[in-house]
């Protein structure tokens, strides 16, 4: 869970009965591990073996061996089970040992909910398909509930999900639930970034050549409406806490998504032109190609235009909602010195004039940072110098 120390290690120092014990625990668990391994290397599969390799991991769950060893034995049975069809399943070995094994990972997972192989091995078993993918579902809700930013949890969620034919739209409202519960919640945030791509950005999703892969500037672009709704949520999350780094993460991935309207086009124009060059056989083909390019345009700029009404409205909900109240606020600051050099580096403030005056109001805000955070220093002035322009740069569009 998270800020809760791991306080063993000092409690064995000042401990020396504890110190013994640990020590015991330590042999026996290396001894035991031992022995596993060796029967693996023999490749036998012995009932009291497979109980003790589960004892272990009930105390260390993280042996991955251990459970490579358990698959290695089971994957027969249930390739059996498979072979022999669905008939009789429900009560036949395979069915046993699956729950033998969902049984155990719970166990396991109570003891450290954040183990890596624990959660490999459940979904392992879940894609053998006899568990019950409700009671999955309603178990990892419950995880959820008890620690909230549990990123195993949230992942083994959306592998339950994608089993079920679950909607993105259903689970972006379960994770909009978890968010207006806690806005510090940074894997909903997380969550709802993948769950908006799968929606508008990913196989399925309206718009021509939309794909899940790739950067933001390789796929087609969220729409805008969707995004002016997000900003207005997380401008939600920064009205309780503008301190908390989650929201503003999420904000980050807002204006990048924003910003890939502009990079969408410049592909779709390279694409275009490249038609145009090999449509050059005829006159009617290459008029076609030439109108083609001046829709395109046409479209570039209307959403430039909306790009940087956006970008400019943004900049003016910082002052007036958030440095109005709390100048030195080191979040807003940030922000809006990258809002700002994102307006000037990209040509979006009107003349080059209007532009170098908000790229010095973006250096003038990263000096500002440099004195009131001074641990970030070093960032702050790669900032100032033009050299930690990631925003955009990520974007191809610069």
């Amino acid at each position: 869970m998270h800020g809760r120390p791991r306080e063993y290690k000092n409690k064995l120092k000042a401990d020396q009965k504890a110190q013994e014990a640990y020590r015991k625990k330590v042999d026996a668990i290396r001894n035991g591990t031992a022995l596993v391994l060796e029967y693996r290397k023999q490749r036998n599969y012995d009932p009291a073996i497979l109980d003790a390799s589960a004892k272990l991991l009930k105390v260390v769950p993280e042996i991955y061996t251990l459970w490579n060893y358990r698959r290695e034995a089971l994957e027969p049975v249930f390739a059996a089970a498979g072979s022999a069809g669905e008939e009789g399943a429900a009560e036949g070995p395979a069915q046993r040992a699956s729950d033998g094994e969902l049984a155990l990972t719970h166990a396991c997972l109570m003891e450290n909910p954040k183990s890596y192989s624990t959660w490999h091995h459940r979904k392992w078993v879940v894609a053998k398909g006899l568990a019950p993918l409700e009671r999955e579902l309603h178990l990892i809700s419950k995880a959820l509930d008890e620690d909230q930013r549990n990123f195993h949890a949230w992942n083994y969620r959306m592998f339950i999900c994608r089993r079920m034919g679950r909607s993105a739209q259903d689970e972006l409202l379960y994770g909009e639930e978890k968010i207006l519960q806690n806005f510090s919640n940074y894997s909903a945030w997380h969550f709802r970034t993948i769950l908006l791509h799968q929606m508008y950005c990913g196989p399925g999703a309206a718009g021509e050549g939309a794909s899940a892969g790739g950067s933001a500037s390789q796929r087609t672009p969220i729409p805008h409406d969707v995004l002016d709704q997000e900003y207005d949520m997380v401008h939600q999350a920064f009205a309780t806490d503008a301190r908390d780094e989650s929201p503003w993460v999420y904000y980050r991935w807002l204006v990048g998504n924003t910003l890939s309207h502009l990079s969408h086009h410049t592909l779709a124009q390279n694409a275009t032109a490249t038609a145009t060059a090999t449509a050059t056989a005829t006159a009617t083909a290459t008029a076609t190609a030439e109108d083609a390019v001046e829709e395109k345009d046409g479209e570039e700029e209307a959403d430039r235009g909306r790009v940087a009404a956006v970008l400019e409205r943004e900049a003016t909900r910082l002052l007036e909602d958030h440095l109005a109240a709390e100048p030195d606020a080191k979040w807003p600051l940030l922000t809006l010195a990258r809002l700002r050099e994102a307006q000037a580096r990209l040509g979006l403030a009107g003349s080059p004039e209007d532009c170098e005056a908000l790229l010095e109001e973006a250096r003038s805000l990263y000096g500002r940072l440099m004195t009131l955070d001074p641990m970030r220093r070093g960032f702050y002035q790669d900032a100032l110098e033009g050299r930690a322009f990631v925003v955009v740069s990520a974007l191809g569009t610069v």
